[in-house]
């Protein structure tokens, strides 16, 4: 159902969005979470309702949210299912690459396909942060070709995702990403799925790369050799809606066991946490227009995540002996913070979080 608009107000551009998660995800959050038939349907059923395209540009066939609203709905599919937030947003990242990056063509051929779902996109970086004598995976040009060697340690999305976005270090250190298939091919190896503690149906794999040849008209961008380095100070304050997202997640369990169990211990908790979260996510959103504070950014992030472990504990300790059982909600939500707890982690986001996990005061 709509929200009614005030006269004079400008519609909420995730309305529709919200309202999709609610109707149609969160009955079969605790399906998504084990099964990945039930979570390739749930991104499906995203695409038909023209939602993995939101930082697609209109004029591809996108939304082109804008940045705080796309945050908005990170944080709202996060805390309806983790397992979909984290999935969704490789694909919607993905999009992001191509939309920001140099190659007009690949913009024109990909992303009106991307922003539709009829083809859908992951991401492979996270090695790009990896400090070591040599790149962890290397490229070099030769003539119409890019090929690349090493590996890329963590790439979600197996059998859900047709291409994927692969950043690789060039021999003058600069990055260099570059969209392929995302299947084994000559000179691309994919290992099994992994087993994790959470999100496990999403499909994270390790890819090997053996001289594997990208077209050089598949090259997305060309970014400085430092860009792993601005880009994740940039994200410390845009990643904080996933762990606010779990941790409503968690306070709606311990809404819930208060309806049921009615005990003024728990409706204390609910109220203390409902009002810390808000002050949170004030602070986190705020955080977002001044990404020059690096400590601002920090401790809003260090905040949220800490905040989401315990409101997911909350959860679980409310729930009672059921909040045991692998299939209870409460479950669900604390190992979802589990990973949003060290999702695009940094050392200085570690540091952050460990902060605010030791303080003795609040």
């Amino acid at each position: 159902m709509s929200i009614p608009q005030t006269p004079g107000q400008a519609p909420d551009p995730i309305e529709d969005a919200k309202a999709f998660l609610d109707s149609d995800v969160r009955p079969h959050a605790g399906d998504i979470d084990i099964d990945r038939e039930a979570l390739g349907r749930a991104l499906d059923a995203m695409a038909e309702r023209n939602l993995l395209g939101l930082r697609v540009p209109e004029e591809y066939g996108g939304k082109g949210l804008a940045e705080k609203d796309f945050r908005r709905f990170q944080e709202a599919c996060a805390r309806v299912s983790g397992c979909l937030a984290f999935l969704q947003t490789q694909h919607q990242s993905g999009c992001s690459m191509i939309a920001r990056g140099d190659n007009e063509g690949l913009k024109r051929e990909m992303l009106p396909k991307l922003a539709s779902g009829k083809n859908k996109c992951g991401i492979a970086f996270s090695q790009l942060r990896k400090r070591s004598a040599e790149p962890v995976l290397a490229a070099r040009e030769e003539g119409t070709q890019v090929i690349l060697t090493g590996s890329a340690p963590w790439v979600t999305g197996l059998g859900f995702f047709d291409y994927c976005v692969t950043a690789a270090t060039l021999k003058d250190g600069d990055t260099i990403f570059l969209l392929h298939r995302l299947e084994e091919a000559e000179g691309l190896g994919l290992s099994e799925p992994m087993a994790l503690a959470s999100m496990e149906p999403a499909q994270t794999v390790s890819a090997t790369f053996a001289d594997y040849r990208i077209p050089i008209d598949k090259v997305v961008a060309r970014k400085p050799g430092n860009w792993i380095e601005n880009n994740d100070m940039i994200n410390i304050a845009l990643q904080s809606p996933f762990a606010l997202g779990c941790a409503q997640a968690g306070l709606d369990i311990v809404a819930e066991n208060y309806r049921r169990k009615d005990i003024p211990a728990i409706k204390t908790t609910l109220a203390a946490l409902t009002e810390e979260l808000a002050r949170c996510r004030t602070e986190a959103y705020g955080a977002m227009d001044e990404k020059d504070d690096l400590e601002r950014s920090l401790r809003a992030r260090g905040w949220a995540v800490e905040l989401a472990l315990r409101c997911a504990a909350a959860g679980v300790v409310t729930s009672s002996g059921a909040g045991n059982s692998t299939k209870h909600p409460a479950q669900r939500v604390y190992r979802e913070a589990l990973v949003f707890s060290v999702s695009a982690q940094t050392a200085d986001i570690m540091s952050a979080t460990l902060e605010r996990i030791t303080r003795t005061s609040a």
